[in-house]
Formats: C-alpha cells, structure tokens, sequence
C-alpha cells in the first residue's frame, strides 16, 4: 500500500439545526462554518457579499487616475503575466477599458524573459508612447523596475496580489490585499480578482456597477487556475463566474468552449472543468510558446481569428501533453532504476527536458512517491540547469534552499514550491546536502502523505438526496477541497486496469449488498497487485454525481486505500445502525419509468429492494441505497413512508420523476374494543417493547381513571411515546386534540393540531410546560416542577437506574459488547430489554431511562 497516513477531522458538534443533515453540518465545521448565518452567506454565495473594492488602499486614488486619462485620451499599457492568472487578468483589464473609451495596449512577456516587470519591456512601452503602465498579477516586488519607469517620467499602477516581502515599490498607486494598511480585510485574492476589483471600482464610480459582473467568467477562470482558497470573496468570483460561462458575452471564450465541450450551453461547468481543461489550453500557450495568444482569444470578436487560435491552442496544449509525459516517463524510469525512492528527495535533471513543464512533472512525481522533488532541465552551453521544487505537507523547501544558496545562480518560492539556476557542477553536491539536510531537520514521519477525512459514511448514504446536498458547497478547489469519505471493510469485484496506457485502475465497491460500480482510481496502476492480495479495504474516496443516457449515476474518486486495522477494537455494528436511524427527511431521489403516472405512488418492499407501484402496477425502482435505506428503517424500526412528486423531466429515454419522500406517521386501527385499539397503537409505537412504569402510570390515569393528568417529568422518559398514544386513541375514535407550547417536536404535527395558546372546541388538550391558573378539564399537563395547590391528578416520575447500567455518550458505544440506545433497532432493543437483569454490565447513552 502507499506510504500514506489517514488524519479523521474531529468534528463532533451536537447540531440542532433542521435544514442540513448532521453529515452536512460536519463538513461545514471543518470548513470553520458553525453558525446559521456563515452556512447561508457560504452557500448562497451574494454578488450583494462581495468587499467593497474601495477599502483597498489607493483604489480611490486609483479609480480618479484612469478616468482622467481617459478624458485626455491617453492609452494605458496593461503589463500581465504568461501563466493564467496573468492571461485573465490582461484580458479582463483590456476589454473592461475598451467598453468605458479607454484606449488599451498591452504586454505579456515571453518565458525567457522571467516573470514580473523588466526594464527592457518598460523601455519598449515608453518608445510606443505609453507612460501609464498598470500591472496585474505582477510588480509588488519590482522595487527597480518601478524605479527605472519614473525616471523615464512614467507614471505605474501596481495591482498583485503576491506576498509584499520588501517595501512597496515607489508606484503612483499600489493596489494589494495583501497591504497591511487595507480595509478590506480578504488577504487570499488572485490576480485577476484583484484587477476585477479595479473594474468593480470604476463601473462603481461611472453608475454602471452591474456591467462588471459580466467578467465574472474570466475572473473566475484565472482564480482557478492561480489555486487561491475558494472562500469568501473568491468563492463568489468562482460560483458566479462558472455560471456565468454557459453563456459567456466572450466571443474567444465562447469558440473554444464549443470546441472542447459537446455540451458547451447545457454543462454546469465546475473548477475541474476549469482546472484541468480550460487552464491548462491557455497555459500551453506561455509555457511551449506566446501567452499573447491567449489574451488575444480572450479578447477577439473575429470569428475567424478565434477559431484558429482555438485551434493552435488545444494543439500546443496537446503537444504540451506529450512533452510532459515523455519526461514523467523518463523520471519515473530513472527513479525505480537507480532507487531514488529511497533517498529522502527526488532529484532527476536531463539535458532535453523542457523548462516549461517540468513543474507539472514535479508535482506528478511527488503526488506518486510522495517525496520532495526537483526536476530540472540542463543548459549545456549555458553551464547551468534551471530547477522546478514541490515539497510536500511539513518541509519547507525554500528553507532548506537558504540554507546552501551560496551553490545557485539564482532562486525564489515559498515553503511548498521553489526554483532556481545552478551550475551544472553542483547538482550532485546540491542533491547530497539537500539529502543530509532532510535527515537531520525533517521527522520522517511526515514521509507518510496525510489523506485527510471528512467523515467515514457508510454506503447507503452515497446516493441522489447526500450527493444533491453537498454539492451546495461547490465550487471546490484549494481553501474548499471537495469532501473526501471513507468506507471501512468493504469487498470488491471486478478489478481492472483502464486507460488508453492502462493507468487507472476500476472496480466495483460492495458493503452489505449495496454495490457502487465502475469506482475509478486515477493513475494508480502500480497498486493493482496490493488490491488483489487483501479481499477486503478501507477506501478514501471522492464523490460525484454524473449523467449518462439521462440517467443519474453515483460516481465514487478513489483517493487512497489500505488494509483495515488487524488490531482493530470490537465493532458491534452501532454506528452503521445509529446513522440509519438519524437519516433526515425528507429525501430527495429520483426513479425512471416510460410509464405515465398519477399521484398516487405507493412504495412496495420486495427482496432488498423497494418499488414504486401506481394503482398496485410497478412503475419504476429506487436505487440500491435508497433501496437499502428504507428497507432497514422498515424492518429494523418499524417505520412506513409515503411519496410526493416534486417534479417529472421527460427524456429521450425515460420520465425522470424526482420524488420526496417522507416519514408515514398515519396510523390505522380497525379494532373495537379498547384494549385492542391500545395494544396496535403501542405495536404502531415502540414494537414489542412495553410502556415504561410512568408512561403506564399516565396512561391508566387517563383512561381507566377518566383523570385530568399534570405529569412531572424527567428527561428522556418517553413523553413523546404519551403523547402519541393519548393523540392516535382520541383520533381513533373521531376526536380532535391539541398540543399547546412553545418548541414542540416538529414531528407531533402528525398526531394532532399545534398552537402557542389554548383554542376551544377541542376533544382534548396536552400541554407542554405552560403554567396556567387554570387548566381545562380532558388535559395531560408535562410539568418539570412539582405544581402548587392543585386539585388535578399527579402522576410523579420515579425510576431508579440498576447498578449494571452504565450510562455514557453515543459515543462510546460501538466498542463495547453490551449497550443500549434508542437508536438500536426494534428486535435488539427488545432482547436486551428481556435480559437487563442477567448482564453484569450494560453500556447505555441517556436514552435507557425511557424504558425503565
């Protein structure tokens, strides 16, 4: 298996709120989300939730700079970057200018000439007539440069978005939110966020505020590609901006979406799609060649012009492809070869590499062997060798480079990326120390890639209704990765390599008979002989929801798998059973039929699985999960469901009939007399299981004595199981009841009417901790404090707790071999209750007191 190691996030929050499942509310904690107002602003994502541009510091400044320039006429230089960050930006920044009259070049250095600002292409600028330069995605750092312009009388607008590691160049205006004297107090923009929020600013400043928005595609392109966290005012750029490129106003844009995406109008474009497809065809562009080309996609109105850059774009990015797998090839063949798997970094440097790939390649490498890594590309006539680092989690890797800089020509980066030039002379020496230096400073336990888990779920929960609600907290990406799950002890079957070079590998994924099938693994052909030699995994997975022939598949993204724990603790189950018990309704799932249908659908259980009947005439099938789901809850806890069609799209294929379905409270009793009528409601309730002591009490108060009932209570003593019965006999029987207090359980609405306040005309009434002088006669009154000076009956609340009950969290249970909850189905809950006297020890959450 791979050197991996699986961190489980600790989120055990107790949640109260009704709109989101407990699982949901899980993932939303690990994003640091806790409170109903951050999960609404997360989820709704408000362009109204954008910063005000204007708290960046010389926005203002800025704003009243352009627009005077305007009015002389003037044309303003945009200087960008050759990455996509860069190309969006210029892009963004140019058509933004042409659509408010502002005359706009722009310039976009080639590769070789290095990133940022330089002087050569600040002198070409001038010589063309420019003296406004604005940059985006550039400059923070080019405190000579900025320099050089102003003595060539040059005026500069800095906008970047990078870290300020020295002083602020010396510009007319220096936009960042990085700035420590901001007001605007987001810090994680790109550079294309940042230029955004120029064009936000001025159409804000012209009265034309909605215009902007429209530019939300480009924006959101660029801030993908630049990997910045998808959070707050980036997570509204990229939300808004996807759905903005089903219809992109951009000509360029509009072409190459059309060529690359059958479904170009229809897709619900997401950062994949951005990440994987789009970005990188604009970056081929600045690594193999030209960036210009893509701004010039960007920006073109010329069908023509688009057409053929779109097609010298996909074909560089093709050719990039080929390059970067050729030198993967190589490194990976050079890597098992000499063993340099065993070292503690990867160091590989080849004279054909090319420097416009070998980051990628990098970033391949480590994601294979998890080790740092350095690729580099040897200039023979040059004498040195340019270098692209990625760390991984816990090695800072420009540290590490300080630490012997006296060997390169040059270097840069961060703590999980670097580059630099070196002699070609000390590249052994280089690969040596930089070996002995992660000896001696790095814990090798950080050798073991984390894979990070959200939550472990079990299979049944994979299914239309859990896939439709985490899919609200897309888009996903770098700050908001897409929740990763774990499975434990699952089977398998059908294990295969795929691929065009058979580098995946696929297989179906079995746990209690629910089966997810074609469950894909990218890139992980290496470990299809570990799978075949353990029947059974723990699996880390991604999922998403797919279509095909207008069906909705349940796609599982196969992250990591390892053996199950040989010295696991004793698993009874409880778990699995508590989180079926837990599900949340109603659910949302959806069956296809080619039949016409009515209202009125009935579900049917037959061998595992569930049908949809119409007139007693099957008409579709729910899914194995929902199958699975429901079938537990039928049989396990008695529970019966009804279903409401929300909505029927007519396919090709099929009707698709999405459908909600809900807990079946109604009860039916056909029986006379009235123990019998008791005896089907308390079976309708609770099972087999009898009423507890003070249940019973109430209950022959009521109805054997004919007593008005106050009841003092305890806690978690089945009042709810009261209530119920007091409602279904009266309803039973033709009469109304109404329950009166405040926070009643949403679910008593099926038993009888609610209100805050006493309403005449009802048969019966039950109250929940209202203190009234007086209480109307036929009433149940739940008290929690003994009443004074009543003449109603008083049913007092006394139990006492066997000493070979231990009474512990939820929590605690699923280790222990004799437990109690609620939460147990019907049949398990019955015998321990048969046998509670001959256990020397029983391990029960709080709920136990309800059936003593």
């Amino acid at each position: 298996m791979r050197n991996t190691r699986w961190i489980y996030r600790d989120n055990k929050k107790n949640y109260n709120t009704k709109k989101y499942s407990r699982d949901m509310l899980s993932i939303l904690e690990s994003r640091g989300l806790t409170t109903e107002e951050e999960i609404e602003k997360f989820i709704q994502c408000s362009l109204s939730d954008l910063r005000d541009p204007f708290l960046l510091k010389d926005m203002e400044k800025a704003v009243n700079f352009i627009l005077e320039k305007r009015d002389k006429k003037e044309t303003i230089w945009i200087y960008g970057d050759y990455d996509v960050d860069g190309i969006t930006s210029t892009s963004l920044l140019y058509l933004a200018f042409k659509e408010i009259g502002i005359n706009a070049e722009y310039y976009i250095p080639l590769r070789d000439e290095g990133y940022g600002l330089n002087k050569h292409a600040i002198k070409e600028i001038k010589d063309n007539g420019g003296n406004l330069i604005i940059t985006v995605d550039c400059g923070i750092s080019s405190l000579e440069e900025v320099n050089y312009a102003n003595e060539l009388r040059m005026d500069m607008i800095i906008t970047d978005h990078h870290e300020i590691n020295n002083e602020l160049p010396n510009a007319f205006c220096v936009i960042n939110c990085k700035r420590k004297d901001n007001l605007y107090d987001f810090r994680s923009l790109a550079g294309v966020g940042t230029a955004f929020m120029l064009v936000l600013a001025l159409f804000k400043k012209l009265n034309i505020e909605e215009s902007a928005y429209k530019y939300l595609d480009i924006a959101a392109i660029g801030t993908v590609a630049d990997i910045v966290a998808l959070v707050e005012d980036n997570r509204i750029i990229v939300k808004r901006g996807l759905e903005q490129l089903r219809k992109t106003k951009w000509n360029g844009l509009n072409t190459l979406l059309r060529k690359i995406f059958p479904d170009f109008r229809e897709r619900e474009y997401d950062t994949y799609d951005v990440g994987f497809i789009i970005a990188p065809i604009f970056n081929a562009a600045g690594r193999l060649e030209d960036a210009k080309m893509g701004v010039e996609l960007f920006t073109s109105s010329d069908n023509k012009i688009c057409d053929e850059l779109s097609y010298t774009l996909t074909e560089k990015n093709s050719e990039r492809k080929n390059i970067q797998s050729d030198i993967y090839d190589i490194v990976v063949d050079e890597i098992e070869e000499k063993k340099l798997f065993e070292k503690n970094i990867i160091v590989v440097a080849h004279e054909k590499f090319h420097h416009g790939v070998i980051g990628i390649v990098a970033s391949k490498i480590v994601d294979r062997y998890y080790k740092p890594t350095v690729i580099m590309e040897i200039k023979k006539n040059e004498g040195i060798a340019t270098a692209s680092c990625r760390s991984i989690e816990g090695f800072n890797i420009i540290e590490a480079i300080n630490s012997m800089k006296e060997l390169f020509v040059k270097y840069g980066g961060h703590a999980g990326a670097a580059g630099f030039s070196i002699p070609i002379e000390n590249i052994e020496i280089f690969a040596e120390r930089m070996d002995k230096f992660i000896e001696e400073n790095m814990n090798k336990s950080y050798f073991l890639k984390p894979v990070k888990i959200d939550k472990e779920i079990q299979l049944h929960k994979i299914s239309y209704d859990f896939l439709e609600e985490i899919s609200k907290l897309k888009p996903f990406g770098f700050g908001n990765q897409t929740p990763l799950f774990a499975m434990k002890n699952c089977t398998y079957s059908n294990l295969r390599k795929i691929g065009k070079d058979q580098s995946h590998l696929m297989m179906n994924v079995i746990k209690n008979g629910v089966e997810i099938k074609n469950c894909v693994w990218f890139g992980a052909e290496d470990m299809f002989n570990d799978i075949e030699k353990n029947p059974v995994l723990d699996i880390a997975f991604k999922l998403k929801m797919e279509t095909f022939k207008n069906r909705y598949q349940y796609k599982m993204y196969i992250e990591d798998v390892k053996k199950p724990d040989e010295e696991k603790n004793f698993n009874n189950g409880f778990l699995e059973e508590a989180e079926i018990y837990d599900t949340k309704f109603p659910i949302e799932t959806v069956f296809y039929t080619r039949r016409k249908i009515s209202e009125n659908l009935k579900l049917m259980y037959s061998e595992g699985m569930v049908f949809v009947t119409d007139r007693k005439i099957t008409v579709g099938e729910l899914d194995n999960s929902v199958s699975y789901l429901l079938t537990a809850l039928h049989e396990k806890y008695n529970k019966n469901f009804s279903i409401k069609i929300s909505k029927i799209v007519l396919t090709e294929e099929n009707y698709n009939v999405h459908i909600l379905i809900e807990q079946d409270f109604s009860f039916e009793c056909f029986k006379i007399k009235p123990n019998e009528i008791f005896s089907e409601i308390k079976n309708h309730l609770i099972g087999k299981l009898p009423y507890n002591s003070f249940q019973k009490e109430v209950l022959a108060e009521i109805f054997r004595n004919k007593n008005s009932v106050t009841a003092v209570y305890n806690e978690n003593r089945g009042v709810g199981i009261i209530s119920k019965t007091v409602s279904l006999y009266f309803k039973n029987m033709g009469k109304k009841v109404l329950f009166i207090g405040k926070n009643i359980p949403d679910e008593i609405k099926y038993y009888g009417d609610i209100s805050e306040k006493y309403i005449e005309n009802y048969d019966f009434y039950i109250f929940y901790n209202e203190n009234l002088s007086n209480y109307p006669k036929n009433s149940l009154v739940f008290v929690k404090d003994e009443p004074k000076n009543t003449k109603r009956k008083i049913v007092r609340d006394n139990y006492i707790i066997p000493e070979n009950i231990i009474i512990t969290n939820e929590e605690e249970l699923s280790d222990k071999e004799y437990i109690w909850s609620k939460k147990l189905p019907l049949r398990k809950r019955y015998e321990i209750l048969k046998n509670i006297k001959s256990f020397e020890k029983i391990y029960a959450a709080d709920d136990i007191k309800e059936i003593l």
